[in-house]
């Protein structure tokens, strides 16, 4: 009796609390109680009505959760947690170009609140249509508010926004797969799998350099959760509305994860009309029928909701060429992909991954292990057609690679009785070399970092070389002696351009060394060194300072336009520039500022023309066409 009648209760009190502590809040602000705690309050409420939601799903999906379970999620957090907050606090590292685009989308909310909650909560809405949103910032802003608003601060924050709700959405994807697939050792099989799958390296390496794009895998797990294993033989309209806002929720977050939604989808509904088809051929034409029915309905009215609700997003992906504008990312298309994928899995991850999709064919479930490798499959199908992926790009992988994981995590659990202290020792080795793994912009194979000291291929050495100078830096005493040396040299309208645009070097890491500081934000140019995204900077031809370095930094860049842009200000600086003052970066990097001293003259910009002709012929609207404009507007 108490299990039926406490239950229901407690269920209907959460949601009444959220809807009465938004009420609350709201009447709070308007009378003027709230302040500059509004933002993180409402902040605490999204988390907290976020959470909810996630539990919602999961027993929506028909899990439920144990004491076992509780106690094991709890676990893996504090282990997380503190391995996490060792590795940021343990670095050296500057938030450059996307690894500083959220902590700076974050100052951006919280001076919007500033003006009032309308004002706030209109530049979150503002920016839905962007490539970088601030619908993760919503978030993110509670723990965040209680930092010291750092870069670290910042990463360390989604410890508390969203690791906890990713955890509880792995585990129960990880209830419902046992379920489906009938692993005999269920506590064995969730212990193995979650902690495995959640120190996987690529789950966290975007979220440990400022990259909170993990925050969508909530929603793709929810999807997971409602989808998995529901064909439409009932109707279920709480069931589809979750499936359709955590659908909007995961394109709001990264643009990207539509890739996954495509290929997942697409398979998805694959998998209902052979189911349907089966049914005919078995003699049960109204089940198939309801089935085709509820699949067409849905779908057909998400799609047309979607379009309608990103109609913005959906005109740009339609008019804008991103094979070609991001032609630079596109490094080695699929052959390199898949083997860069092989890697990022690495010698721990891939071979369990292998023995997960092989055990779950034998055990009878080849129609799950087929879905799940057509999913991965289409996904860098479609998304290598216009660029290879980074680490956080990967992500949207991430749901194919966690149902492998945990066929593997299975197989393991379920023959514990034959090597069972070889493959404990397997689990044991996993978790500790995936949780010391270094986390850094240049991981390709995710090594733990004593490792790296036995490296001694000079290839690979100069490779390691780089790694650590941007994940460790050593030169952060010299990066703000030319930061402070801008800024005192550039008044009131005047500014300094610098053409190294690489990981090692950029404008980002002198504006960012001190953050929350920002004292270079109007006195230093945005840099240029991508290839069909960046337009030509104009600002060289009117900055007061022109700054360089030797050896020009190179660091695996994906294109050549910043070391082409500098080739051509040699060749013209003695002309133009008088040499100003060099820093020595301690490293063999010297940086060299120089001080115009003609204004810019048109036969300057045609030499910059005639430099950059063969990107001029593919994209004049980033160079000629700006270039020319920038000339008519000072009359050259």
């Amino acid at each position: 009796m108490p299990t039926t009648v406490v239950r229901p209760r407690l269920r209907g009190a959460v949601p009444a609390a959220l809807a009465l502590s938004l009420v609350l809040l709201c009447v709070c602000n308007a009378a003027g109680l709230t302040g500059s705690f509004f933002f993180p309050l409402f902040s605490l409420w999204a988390d907290a009505l976020l959470f909810c939601l996630t539990l919602a799903a999961i027993r929506r999906a028909g899990v439920r959760f144990e004491l076992f379970h509780g106690s094991i999620l709890v676990a893996v957090y504090l282990v997380l947690a503190i391995c996490f907050t060792l590795q940021v606090n343990s670095r050296a590292f500057v938030y450059v170009w996307d690894y500083s685009n959220y902590t700076l989308l974050q100052y951006q909310a919280e001076a919007a609140f500033e003006g009032g909650a309308l004002a706030g909560l209109w530049h979150l809405i503002s920016t839905l249509t962007e490539d970088y949103t601030s619908f993760i910032c919503l978030f993110t802003e509670f723990p965040f508010f209680l930092s010291a608003h750092t870069g670290d601060s910042f990463v360390l924050s989604q410890l508390v926004s969203i690791l906890p709700t990713l955890l509880v959405a792995l585990g129960g994807l990880a209830v419902k797969l046992g379920q489906m697939l009938q692993v005999r050792n269920e506590n064995g099989f969730f212990l193995i799998g979650v902690s495995l799958a959640a120190s996987f390296p690529l789950l966290r390496m975007a979220a440990a350099l400022g990259q909170p794009d993990w925050f969508g895998l909530i929603f793709a797990l929810i999807i997971l959760l409602l989808t998995i294993d529901f064909r439409f033989d009932t109707g279920d309209p709480l069931r589809c509305m979750g499936i359709f806002f955590a659908t909007a929720a995961l394109v709001l977050t990264r643009r990207w994860y539509l890739y996954f939604i495509v290929a997942y989808y697409a398979v998805y509904a694959v998998t209902v009309l052979a189911g349907s088809v089966r049914l005919i051929q078995e003699g049960d034409g109204r089940r198939a029928a309801d089935r085709l029915r509820g699949l067409i309905t849905f779908g057909a009215g998400s799609v047309a909701a979607m379009i309608i609700l990103f109609w913005p997003i959906v005109q740009h992906i339609l008019t804008y060429s991103y094979s070609t504008y991001y032609a630079a990312y596109n490094v080695g298309g699929l052959a390199l992909e898949l083997a860069s994928q092989s890697m990022r899995l690495g010698p721990m991850f891939l071979p369990l991954v292998v023995c997960g999709a092989v055990w779950a064919v034998f055990r009878g479930n080849r129609a799950l292990t087929v879905q799940t490798l057509a999913v991965l499959a289409i996904s860098v199908v479609l998304f290598t057609r216009v660029q290879n992926m980074g680490s956080h790009q990967s992500l949207l992988l991430m749901p194919g690679y966690f149902i492998l994981m945990l066929m593997g995590a299975a197989a393991l659990a379920d023959s514990l009785d034959r090597l069972r202290y070889l493959k404990l020792g397997y689990w044991m080795l996993a978790l500790a070399f995936s949780l010391s793994a270094r986390l850094s912009p240049l991981t390709t194979i995710a090594l733990p970092d004593f490792l790296f000291d036995y490296i001694t291929a000079p290839s690979v050495q100069e490779f390691i070389r780089l790694d650590t100078l941007i994940y460790d830096r050593s030169d952060i005493n010299q990066i703000r002696r030319l930061a402070r040396w801008i800024d005192t040299h550039c008044g009131d309208g005047e500014f300094a351009y610098m053409i190294p645009h690489s990981m090692t070097y950029c404008p980002d890491t002198f504006k960012n060394v001190d953050l929350p500081e920002q004292p270079l934000e109007d006195k230093l140019s945005f840099g240029f060194g991508i290839l069909g995204t960046h337009t030509f900077p104009t600002d060289l031809f009117e900055a007061k300072y022109v700054i360089t370095a030797d050896p020009f930094p190179w660091c695996y860049e994906v294109s050549g336009v910043a070391a082409k842009l500098n080739d051509q200000f040699l060749a013209l600086k003695d002309t133009y520039f008088a040499y100003e003052a060099s820093f020595d970066m301690g490293n063999g990097t010297v940086f060299t500022v120089y001080r115009r001293i003609v204004p810019a003259t048109r036969a300057e910009a045609n030499a910059y023309l005639s430099a950059f002709a063969a990107e001029d012929a593919q994209f004049p609207e980033l160079y000629s066409q700006v270039i020319n404009s920038w000339c008519d507007q000072h009359g050259l």
